[in-house]
């Protein structure tokens, strides 16, 4: 409700502030300041009404990119270095949010603070945001996905990367369900599988044969990768797909169907590019 203030508002105050300073001198000349106040009240109104706002982000936006910002440099030196992809994955995200030259500075400083960053400073700044989107689960949800995709930014979540996006779940009131949906749909845009295959929902044929291109792609390599490359990210790969650890996550039926099928993707990939590299 706005606040309608009388049309001789100014005047009522001028007299009683000039009466208590100067008697009656200083009430009649506040009665004649009142009234220039009362005069131009609204032309002046209309003027603050025309100044530029919005030009800092609001309290609870500034809260959610100070953590992200953290969290994604501590996710990214997970794995004991930040490599040039991480890097530029960051970069793109700022270009995404439009940040401005001295909020970009701020972005990077976060991000650096994030590398040295522990555990407990990360999941604390974690609480908070959630306590200040506790009504707003997509806002959390799209915090929780740029996490993933600093993850998959070079070529794949390691483990320790993986583990630490687990332990963040309770603290953005985030169910794994959820997770599962932003990992598959990450994999998806970064094209883990071709487009009939994204549409079959993984159903690819056992028997079904792969491209070497297609291959590497569903380890999430390029011909580039070395031998030792390749057998360390199947092994994570399998690690992460295995039915014993996605049953002890609780997942469901459906769920645990389109891992086993993603384990079977895996396996043939690794399988052709075995043979073509003689491993």
């Amino acid at each position: 409700m706005k606040l309608r203030l009388p049309p001789f508002a100014g005047k009522a105050a001028g007299a009683l502030i000039g009466f208590l300073l100067g008697g009656w001198v200083g009430l009649a000349l506040g009665i004649i300041l009142g009234h220039s106040f009362d005069y131009h009240r609204q032309s002046l109104f209309v003027l603050l009404g025309k100044l530029p706002r919005g030009r800092l982000p609001k309290p609870s936006e500034r809260i959610y990119r100070e953590t992200l910002f953290t969290c994604l440099g501590y996710l990214a030196k997970q794995d004991g270095r930040v490599s040039p992809q991480e890097i530029a994955a960051a970069e793109a995200l700022f270009k995404r949010m439009k940040l401005k030259r001295k909020e970009r500075q701020e972005a990077i400083e976060r991000f650096n603070q994030g590398k040295l960053a522990s555990q407990t400073t990360a999941q604390n700044a974690l609480e908070q945001l959630r306590k200040r989107y506790a009504t707003r689960k997509a806002r959390r949800l799209d915090f929780m996905e740029q996490l993933l995709e600093m993850a998959y930014a070079d070529g794949g979540p390691r483990e320790a990367q993986l583990k630490i996006i687990q332990s963040f779940l309770p603290f953005l009131d985030i169910g794994q369900v959820d997770l599962d949906r932003l990992h598959r749909r990450i994999r998806e845009a970064k094209g883990y599988g071709t487009s009939q295959e994204r549409q079959q929902g993984y159903t690819r044929k056992p028997t079904q044969e792969l491209s070497l291109v297609s291959a590497y792609r569903t380890l999430g390599l390029n011909s580039s990768a070395s031998n030792k490359e390749i057998k360390l990210t199947y092994r994570r790969l399998m690690s992460q797909n295995h039915p014993d650890k996605l049953m002890a996550q609780g997942l469901t039926d459906r769920a645990l169907a389109k891992a086993k099928e993603r384990a079977q993707e895996i396996q043939q990939a690794y399988a052709l590019l075995k043979k073509a590299r003689g491993l």
